[in-house]
C-alpha cells in the first residue's frame, strides 16, 4: 500500500487512489472534490446509463451552496441555470405545508437561500467532466495485500487504496463493512403509497403553481399523521407554459412494516388510480387536480416504499460509508441529499489532506469523519421521524431546513408575455442564491 500511495504523491501530500461505488449525489460530490484536489479516483454506477431508470423528481438544495462553490472545480456550469426545476420561469423555490386552515411555507430569500433542483439535471451537473463507469454492479470487496479490490458482476475488477460506499439505501459496501445483510439494518416504515406523474399545461399549469411553486404537503385526513398527499413540480417545459408534476399519496400500513409487502401494488395501475381518486375525493378541487389529470399509464408500477436507518458506529477500514448507506432518512424534512453532500465534502477534504501512506494516518482521518457524520446523521434521521409524526399536532414543529415556516398568503398567477407572473405580487423575480 505504501508503494501505491507514494506513486500518487503530490506536493500537497499523499494521494491515495479511491474507488467510489455509486454515482448519486454523494458519490459525484466526492468525485468533484477529488477532481479539484488531484486525488486519483474511479467512480462506478450500477445503472446502465445516465437515464436508464427514474432518478426521482426534484429536491431542495440549501445550506451547502457556499461549501460546494468552494470545494468544486472552477469549470462547473452555473448552478441555477443548469438545475433549477422552475427554469425558464422567474419564480422562486417555494414549499408549502397546508396545516389545518393555514398555508405555511418557505421561499428562497437572502435569509433562507434555497434552490429546488431537478434530480436528473442535478446528477448531470454533478457529473461534469467526471468519467462515470456505468453498468458496474459491485459484487465483492476484498483487501488483498496492500490493495483494495472491487469485483463487479460483469467479471471486471478495480484496484485502489480506498473504497467509498456511496451506493445508497441497499448498499453492497455497507454489507461488506458491517458483515451483515441490509435486511438487518434497514427499518421498514408503516407506510403504503400510490405515486403518479402527469403533465399540466395552460390554465391548469398556472393554477397548480398557485398551490405551491415547488412542493405542497396536504393532509388527507385530520387525525392520521401518516395520510398525506405530496404534490410537486419536476420540470417546466422550455416554453414556460406547461410542466411535469408528480404526486405521492401515502397512508398508515402496519402490515407493510411487518411483512415488507404492499397490498396496493398488486392492483393494476388503473385500479390504483381509482383508489387514489376516492381517497382524495373530499379535498378541495385544487388539491385533486393533479390526480384527476393523471392517466393510468402515469401511475408508477411500484409506490414509494420508505425505510430508514442510522448507524451508531462503523468499523474503521479501507472501505468507507457515506450518505444513505449510513443515515437513510424519511423525506419529511427534505434533508437526505443534503447530508450525503455534506458527508462527501467532509470526506473529500480529509482524504485530500492525508499526510502519510499508512493505515494509522487514514484511520485518524476516518475517525474525524465518522465522529462528525454519525451523530449528525442520527439526529437527522430521528428529526425526520419526529416531523412526520408531529407536524400536524404543533405548528411550531413545522420547519423547513432549520427555519420555522411562515404564513404565506394565497397567490394568483397568470401567463403573460414574459411567462408566468404573479398578479398579487407583481412579476416574480428569483432572488439570487450563490452561483457555483
Amino acid at each position: 500500500m505504501k508503494q501505491v500511495f507514494e506513486q500518487n504523491a503530490g506536493a500537497s501530500g499523499y494521494k491515495p487512489k479511491v474507488l467510489i461505488v455509486g454515482a448519486g449525489l454523494g458519490g459525484l460530490t466526492l468525485a468533484q472534490v477529488f477532481r479539484k484536489n488531484g486525488v486519483p479516483f474511479e467512480i462506478f454506477e450500477r445503472d446502465e446509463h445516465e437515464v436508464s431508470r427514474a432518478q426521482g423528481w426534484s429536491l431542495t438544495i440549501h445550506s451547502v451552496l457556499d461549501d460546494m462553490a468552494r470545494a468544486f472545480p472552477d469549470d462547473m456550469p452555473d448552478f441555477r441555470d443548469a438545475v433549477h426545476h422552475l427554469n425558464p420561469l422567474a419564480l422562486e423555490t417555494q414549499v408549502v405545508f397546508y396545516y389545518h386552515n393555514d398555508r405555511l411555507g418557505t421561499e428562497n430569500s437572502p435569509a433562507t437561500p434555497t434552490l429546488r433542483a431537478n434530480r436528473r439535471l442535478l446528477r448531470k451537473w454533478l457529473a461534469t467532466n467526471v468519467d462515470v463507469q456505468y453498468g458496474r454492479v459491485a459484487d465483492k470487496i476484498e483487501r488483498l495485500g496492500d490493495a483494495m479490490v472491487v469485483t463487479f458482476k460483469n467479471g471486471t475488477t478495480a484496484t485502489g487504496d480506498l473504497v467509498v460506499g456511496a451506493d445508497g439505501a441497499n448498499s453492497m459496501v455497507r454489507e461488506h463493512v458491517l458483515g451483515k445483510p441490509n435486511s438487518e439494518v434497514l427499518e421498514r416504515v408503516p407506510i403504503s403509497s400510490i405515486t403518479g406523474e402527469t403533465r399540466l399545461s395552460g390554465e391548469q399549469f398556472v393554477r397548480q403553481l398557485e398551490v405551491a411553486h415547488s412542493l405542497a404537503i396536504v393532509p388527507v385526513t385530520t387525525g392520521d399523521a401518516w395520510n398525506n398527499l405530496f404534490l410537486g413540480l419536476t420540470a417546466v417545459a422550455p416554453d414556460g407554459r406547461s410542466g411535469e408534476f408528480f404526486w405521492i399519496l401515502s397512508w398508515h400500513d402496519p402490515l407493510a412494516q411487518q411483512t415488507g409487502r404492499f397490498a396496493v401494488n398488486t392492483l393494476p395501475t388503473r385500479d390504483r388510480l381509482e383508489v387514489a381518486k376516492k381517497m382524495v375525493a373530499h379535498l378541495d378541487p385544487k388539491f385533486r387536480r393533479m390526480i384527476d389529470e393523471t392517466p393510468a399509464r402515469g401511475v408508477r408500477d411500484v409506490g414509494w416504499m420508505p425505510s430508514d436507518c442510522h448507524l451508531d458506529a462503523v468499523p474503521l477500514g479501507r472501505a468507507v460509508l457515506l450518505g444513505d448507506a449510513v443515515h437513510l432518512m424519511m423525506p419529511y424534512k427534505a434533508e437526505g441529499g443534503i447530508h450525503a453532500i455534506r458527508d462527501a465534502l467532509h470526506l473529500g477534504k480529509l482524504v485530500s489532506e492525508l499526510a502519510a501512506p499508512d493505515d494509522a494516518s487514514l484511520f485518524r482521518a476516518l475517525t474525524t469523519f465518522y465522529a462528525e457524520m454519525l451523530p449528525r446523521g442520527a439526529e437527522a434521521v430521528n428529526l425526520s421521524r419526529y416531523f412526520q409524526e408531529n407536524f400536524r399536532k404543533d405548528a411550531t414543529a413545522v420547519k423547513a431546513w432549520g427555519h420555522p415556516v411562515r404564513s404565506l398568503p394565497d397567490e394568483r398567477l397568470e401567463i403573460g408575455p414574459e411567462g408566468v407572473r404573479s398578479i398579487t405580487k407583481g412579476i416574480c423575480k428569483l432572488k439570487l442564491v450563490p452561483s457555483i
